[in-house]
């Protein structure tokens, strides 16, 4: 049989709790007990939490991602016939699926990649939006480049950030720079906003770096969905660049299968694999992150 590869992301879920909801688990019970929507239109497509299993690992929940493709739909047919267009019911659509696994520890999701069905900010914007609170996901950086962002030894010169118009603004970040990248969206309709910030060495007048709050900023615009967040810092007087997006860890799997994904509980298992195979690397970026905050 052929081999097929699949990519396993890893983040970290950040929710905000309220009376109803007070852990990323409640909230996956909450939707299994269908206490909330588990269907949504989320940027123009029905998208479905499905299948959620709380056994399967111990302190985990796995489950499916699921879009569903009522437009657009391709043709089927043979070479040198003509075509036929796929009949679906009012109610059907092409179902597209990202796999994941949640693990309580340190909130961490094990996403599987599909560039066909969602991203991991439209899974959060559901989340978010079928709970009525408010959830993020933050990438897991290699530890060398978290660890060197957060330094108090480290300082920053410039910054790249490159962001796309939000479906929710409610998932950007709630702090003074957040707000006014919302209001400079929102008031030229454009959709999407390039910055660039940095400081000239060579003036006289400058602090020579730029503000530290900005480390924390640059890392929860990443969780709130930039296509770009670079850092250049110096340190013991060399640059180096730091990219939240390239430097995150992650982990390619294979497996042999005929069918466009192998069984639910096969892709549940290489998602695990993935986890043990990262482990180092994982504990590596939250030793590092917990160092940078005391």
């Amino acid at each position: 049989m052929p081999q097929r590869s699949y990519k396993i992301e890893f983040f970290q879920l950040n929710m905000v709790p309220n009376q109803n909801v007070s852990s990323i688990r409640e909230l996956f019970e909450a939707l299994h007990d269908e206490e909330y929507e588990t269907s949504l239109v989320i940027t123009g497509f029905p998208r479905e939490v499905w299948g959620l299993v709380f056994d399967r690992y111990p302190a985990s929940v796995c489950g499916q991602f699921r879009k569903f493709r009522n437009t657009d739909i391709p043709e089927v047919g043979s070479i040198g016939e003509d075509g036929e267009e796929i009949e679906l019911d009012d109610d059907e659509g092409l179902i597209e699926k990202n796999f994941f696994v949640y693990y309580e520890e340190n909130n961490l999701l094990a996403w599987h990649k599909n560039s066909h069905s969602s991203s991991i900010n439209q899974f959060v914007n559901f989340l978010s939006t079928t709970a009525g609170i408010r959830v993020t996901a933050g990438p897991i950086l290699q530890s060398d480049a978290i660890a060197r962002l957060m330094s108090n030894d480290v300082q920053l010169k410039k910054i790249e950030i490159t962001l796309p118009r939000p479906t929710n603004p409610q998932l950007y970040p709630r702090d003074d720079f957040g707000t006014s990248i919302i209001g400079l969206l929102s008031d030229s309709d454009a959709d999407s906003l390039k910055i660039s910030m940095g400081v000239d060495l060579r003036r006289a007048d400058t602090e020579g770096r730029l503000s530290g709050r900005l480390k924390r900023t640059l890392r929860n615009l990443v969780q709130s969905g930039a296509t770009t967040a670079r850092a250049y810092v110096f340190e013991d007087g060399l640059e180096h660049p730091i990219d939240l997006i390239a430097d995150r860890i992650f982990s390619w799997q294979s497996v042999e299968t005929n069918a466009y994904f192998p069984p639910n509980f096969t892709m549940y298992g290489i998602i695990d694999t993935a986890k043990a195979e990262c482990q180092e690397e994982l504990d590596g970026y939250f030793g590092a992150l917990e160092d940078a905050l005391i």
